[in-house]
């Protein structure tokens, strides 16, 4: 008998730890929790749209976990709400700078934590070089708003053929070869929009950059996932309002424009078109008739033309010819270093005062020569006297020459004999002196002479 009621109590104990645990896993998963020793990660987001815990948490299409806790922070303008979820699947670890967002299955359907690890993704840049020297799991840089950072890492790089390209890229793609390089990014919270991004090398390093000068917002410190916040029904219906309300101004517009005088000058453009059009081609006809008219005359210039240009290719191979030939380049130069010597000992002949003064005393005793012939042409009747006079008239004008000479001869004399024939020009400056004064009292007298009579 007491064997008999040892065994109901030992069935009535177990019937009831069963279901006491069957009433805790319940009440768990209504909450969402989970007895599993999985890795618990928690998230803060701006908004959960109605996520419960309990939900799901998928990577890749597969459930590797569930929502455990879903916990509002309030703190004024930065309020937020944590989430905490447990991973249950064993040996599924979540990659760093994988993106988390909250999805939905269909449109009512059960939402659920999406789980994806930084994906790959591709640039097509054009280059001119048939060689890369960008190399697998190189970091890659960008500038952001707190600095440069390293954002992520190099899969591959390769040079292309343009022919090897996508058909909707060949039309962008202008040189013959083309930079594939595959990437992913490993900076947590940083997101980027892959059709606007480049790449160039500075200081030695790989960087990418928005092409239209952008410079991204730094993401905040510490962050081991990106979150990609939720947009509700109602904002979607925003930006779906918003597009219809551009769209709808937008049409205004185009109506606005193609008005029936819009319309009208459109016709009479095109109208004025056709008229220029038969008029080019009237022009065209009748160049293409003067041209055939002129055909002999223009082939005759093109040879002229020719013969010309043989012409100046024969003085530029004689030029270079010249230039070429070292012994007369070295003739060259020494005669024009040789005039040039004698310009500057010219120069400084003329500027010395005594052959300033030499020419002088030879321009006045001309003067002065030439007046005393034209008063013994004019009053002088005794041919006896006249040809004494005029002998006179010519030794002085023969010494005047003289001294030019002398002048000339001086100034074709090397240094070292100028001056030997210092004592010289002082003579001459002595004589042209002299010669002055004899013909300016010659004139003198001629002068008086001419007033008596």
């Amino acid at each position: 008998m007491e064997k008999k009621r040892y065994t109901t109590s030992l069935k009535v104990g177990f019937l009831t730890l069963t279901a006491i645990s069957i009433l805790i896993f319940t009440v768990l998963w209504v909450k969402g929790r989970s007895l599993s020793a999985g890795e618990r990660i928690e998230l803060a987001f701006n908004d959960i749209n109605g996520m419960r815990a309990g939900s799901a948490v998928q990577m890749m299409g597969l459930r590797i976990g569930q929502v455990e806790e879903i916990t509002p922070v309030i703190n004024g303008k930065d309020s937020y709400v944590k989430l905490k979820f447990v991973v249950t699947e064993k040996g599924i670890k979540i990659p760093h700078a994988s993106t988390i967002s909250i999805q939905q299955s269909g449109i009512i359907g059960e939402q659920f934590l999406e789980v994806t690890p930084p994906e790959e993704q591709t640039l097509f840049l054009e280059t001119s070089k048939t060689k890369t020297i960008i190399e697998p799991n190189q970091s890659l840089y960008m500038e952001l708003s707190d600095g440069v950072k390293e954002v992520g890492k190099v899969i591959e790089a390769e040079i292309l053929n343009k022919a090897q390209l996508p058909y909707n890229l060949k039309q962008k793609i202008t040189t013959k070869h083309a930079l594939k390089l595959s990437y992913y990014i490993n900076l947590p919270g940083l997101l980027l929009n892959n059709d606007t991004l480049s790449v160039k090398m500075q200081d030695n390093k790989l960087f990418l950059y928005i092409e239209d000068g952008e410079i991204p917002i730094a993401p905040k410190e510490g962050l081991k996932y990106t979150v990609i916040e939720p947009m509700r029904m109602s904002d979607f219906l925003d930006l779906q309002f918003r597009a219809a309300r551009s769209l709808a101004e937008t049409n205004d517009r185009v109506s606005e424009i193609l008005s029936d005088e819009f319309i009208g000058s459109l016709k009479t453009s095109i109208t004025n078109i056709q008229e220029l059009t038969q008029s080019a081609n009237t022009t065209l006809d009748k160049a293409t008739l003067l041209i055939d008219s002129s055909k002999h005359e223009l082939e005759t210039l093109i040879s002229q033309s020719q013969g010309l240009i043989d012409s100046l290719t024969l003085l530029s191979d004689n030029l270079n010819h010249i230039v070429s030939d070292e012994a007369l380049k070295k003739d060259i130069v020494s005669s024009i270093k040789s005039i040039g010597r004698m310009s500057d000992n010219i120069n400084k002949i003329l500027e010395d005062e005594q052959t300033k003064e030499i020419i002088a005393n030879v321009d006045e005793t001309s003067r002065n020569l030439s007046e005393i012939s034209s008063y013994v042409n004019e009053f002088t009747k005794d041919e006896k006297l006249k040809e004494d006079i005029t002998s006179t008239v010519t030794h002085l004008s023969s010494i005047t020459q003289n001294i030019a000479k002398v002048m000339e001869e001086y100034n074709q004399l090397q240094d070292s004999e100028k001056l030997k024939l210092k004592s010289t020009v002082s003579d001459v400056l002595t004589i042209t002196k002299n010669v002055k004064k004899f013909s300016e009292k010659l004139n003198k007298r001629f002068l008086l002479f001419r007033l008596m009579f």
